[in-house]
């Protein structure tokens, strides 16, 4: 059991490493014509970004003293981790395909997870300077004009100060929006797209990158995302904590929830949905 005093450490800390990691990753986007595009093994793209992002996370975290399962890390065989109860599950560069394209539409994903489920959650808007965060007692906040800072050391009243509580939206938009990725898209997600618009009527649809789709489901700018193209729970865990925190929720297109530290750590398809869509049963 995490006490009060423990929760604000941890969110306290994951919160400077994210605006720390933000810090890494602006410089290497507004400084380097050249951002050592590579492949990696499941043909995803990874840059310099991506590991220096990882590494000061890894390294500002260990004070910790928590285990750290990372996109960018080494690989963890599911015997090492499979009892772990605690542990940090992190995404440090999410997005790196809108990174290339330079389109500012990337995050910094840092989740808290406890006994397999996100605890707390923050994610990191470096381009724009907006930060959400979630507290399993407190609920969801979004913050702006955080600006990223490689000495970041804010303390846990300092992360409230002028945060505002989510959701923003008191009711569902009109029309209902869905948000879809921008990079990664499937013909499955046209046909769900066209049996919930036979449900509710009539649809916007918006795409965005990275877990700022699941930020702005937590903030009812958007009703619903649906993401049917591969993930992995490092793309999720964090934006899981924030939309749960915002009263929304997560769940695999079969209804159930999502799972975590599986032996395979690629998620199922999934669709997350505000509370004002919470009396919608999806099924598949």
């Amino acid at each position: 059991m995490i006490q009060r005093e423990q929760a604000d450490f941890f969110l306290a800390e994951a919160y400077n490493a994210a605006l720390r990691a933000g810090a890494k990753i602006m410089e290497i986007y507004t400084r380097y014509d050249d951002f050592f595009v590579g492949l990696k093994a499941d043909s995803t793209p990874i840059t310099i970004a991506d590991r220096e992002a990882h590494t000061l996370i890894k390294h500002y975290l260990s004070a910790t003293r928590i285990p750290l399962l990372s996109e960018e890390g080494r690989d963890l065989y599911f015997d090492e981790r499979r009892g772990w109860d605690l542990y940090w599950l992190v995404d440090p560069l999410d997005g790196t395909e809108e990174f290339i394209k330079r389109n500012g539409e990337f995050t910094v994903n840092i989740a808290l997870m406890v006994d397999n489920r996100p605890y707390l959650g923050v994610i990191y808007l470096p381009t724009t300077e907006t930060i959400y965060f979630s507290d399993p007692d407190r609920g969801s906040f979004c913050k702006t004009g955080v600006r990223p800072e490689m000495g970041a050391k804010y303390t846990i009243g300092q992360l409230f100060g002028g945060a505002r509580r989510l959701p923003s939206a008191t009711e569902r938009n009109t029309p209902l929006k869905i948000a879809l990725s921008r990079s990664h898209e499937s013909d499955q997600v046209r046909e769900h797209i066209l049996r919930l618009q036979e449900r509710v009527g009539e649809v916007q649809i918006v795409e965005y990158g990275s877990s700022l789709k699941m930020c702005l489901v937590a903030e009812g700018s958007v009703d619903c995302y649906l993401r049917t193209t591969p993930t992995s729970e490092w793309d999720t865990a964090a934006g899981e904590a924030i939309v749960r925190g915002a009263g929304c929720r997560i769940v695999a297109l079969n209804g159930e929830p999502l799972r975590y530290n599986e032996e395979s750590l690629e998620n199922p398809p999934f669709i997350c949905l505000t509370q004002y869509l919470n009396g919608y049963e999806w099924q598949r």
